[in-house]
């Protein structure tokens, strides 16, 4: 009997994370929502409370995510899933875009972002007293922008396509009583799309589009060192994505080619500290210092598939940092609600800042809680609102010999609405 419920749980699992994955193919590319094009938003309790202390608060199964360490605080079976749409807005103006020397003309683009969903799925399963498995998918990278064909800055973008999908097939081990290791390996697919205008005599439309498979890994540990306060270590490894595909020029006078092309995509590997710690039964506080390592990510370089350079966009990404304060409170036996701040450091800078991702330092301000039904079923919601700080964007743009420079501010706002479920087998 025991062996039929294993069984089950597992054929459960597969079809759960065969609708996730079609899910997350068939919705479009997400804006990216953490600094960078990193998106955060893969665990919806953890939202709730800004992802503080997310590495040491193995709360569901989200924790093979962001600690396959925790899954040993996780007995019997679980699965979690979430959905969190995502509502980004971004204002650039322009402040002196030039072709040739001559004002470009055209407006402000609109708002290039659009309210995408983005899923997320995880299952975890304890095997023996000190052994657990689990998988999880998720989609923690994206990029979709959008801007009016004729707005001032077409030269540096008018679509940005960015959609990554990730499975993480994973373990943990119980070592003693207050110490676990885990890990996982990182299966990534990604594909890209970016267009932007070219003017070589006449205005035309110049396309860079791929993809490809890669993979990583994930490392964690999760100590109590003492009764009530958990500290969690994890770190995710750099993912290099070869992406493959064509780079396609069309309307621009002498300048159209279409040619199989290759572009390498340099994802950033990432390391968390988190710490939480009871006051009592009912409070906790929470707490959190991530690193990423963005200066993997440091130029776009485009090259046929014979080995003849096509072209190069220098990125210069920076090393960035993010802190996280965050709260839980046990409101009742049914009730846990939490709130969060979080501070996240842009890895963009005023030399090299895009208008594909016309980012900012971020203030997040976070709420949520759960609601457990019975000792099957509960139900996490958070909600959140992000101000992307004000920036400056000074690009040069086009062929040398009617150059584009492309002058913007910019800024914006996210607000992210996210549900959820949990099932204990």
């Amino acid at each position: 009997m025991r062996s039929s419920r294993f069984a089950l749980r597992c054929f459960l699992g597969v079809a759960l994370f065969s609708s996730v994955a079609v899910f997350a193919f068939t919705v479009s590319p997400s804006a990216a929502n953490a600094a960078g094009f990193y998106i955060q938003e893969q665990s919806v309790s953890g939202l709730g409370a800004a992802f503080a202390g997310q590495a040491a608060m193995p709360r569901d199964a989200s924790t093979v995510y962001f600690n396959p360490a925790g899954m040993t605080h996780l007995p019997g079976a679980r699965l979690n899933a979430g959905v969190n749409v995502i509502v980004p807005n971004a204002d650039l103006d322009d402040t002196g875009s030039t072709l040739g020397g001559v004002p470009i003309s055209g407006g402000n683009g609109g708002n290039p972002y659009s309210a995408t969903p983005v899923p997320n799925l995880y299952f975890t399963q304890q095997i023996t007293d000190s052994f657990w498995l689990g998988i999880g998918a998720a989609a923690p990278f994206g990029l979709g922008n959008e801007y009016d064909d004729n707005w001032f800055g077409r030269y540096d973008s008018i679509k940005s396509e960015l959609h990554t999908f990730e499975i993480y097939p994973s373990a943990a081990v119980k070592l003693n009583d207050w110490l676990s290791v885990g890990g996982s390996i990182i299966f990534q697919y990604a594909d890209a799309t970016l267009t932007n205008a070219l003017n070589a005599g006449t205005e035309g439309l110049q396309t860079l589009e791929g993809e490809g498979y890669a993979y990583g890994f994930n490392l964690g540990i999760l100590a109590e060192p003492i009764d009530g306060t958990r500290v969690g270590l994890d770190y995710r490894s750099g993912v290099n994505n070869e992406l493959e595909g064509r780079f396609k020029i069309v309307g621009s006078t002498g300048a159209d080619r279409d040619l199989p092309a290759r572009a390498e995509l340099h994802l950033p590997d990432i390391a968390n500290l988190g710490v939480a710690h009871d006051f009592d039964e009912r409070w906790t506080v929470l707490g959190s210092v991530t690193w990423f390592g963005w200066n993997n990510f440091d130029r776009i370089e485009t090259v046929a598939v014979s080995g003849t350079p096509i072209g190069s966009v220098e990125q210069n990404y920076n090393v960035s940092w993010a802190f996280a304060l965050g709260t839980e409170y046990m409101l009742s036996d049914a009730w846990t609600l939490r709130a969060g701040y979080q501070f996240d450091q842009t890895p963009t800078n005023d030399t090299f800042r895009t208008t594909r991702t016309p980012d900012g330092d971020r203030h997040w301000i976070t709420a949520g809680g759960t609601y457990r039904l019975n000792d099957q079923w509960s139900f996490d919601f958070a909600g959140a609102y992000i101000d992307v700080a004000d920036e400056d964007i000074n690009l040069n743009r086009n062929i040398p010999a009617i150059p584009a420079v492309v002058s913007a501010d910019t800024d914006g706002q996210v607000v992210i609405l996210s549900a959820g479920l949990n099932y204990t087998f």
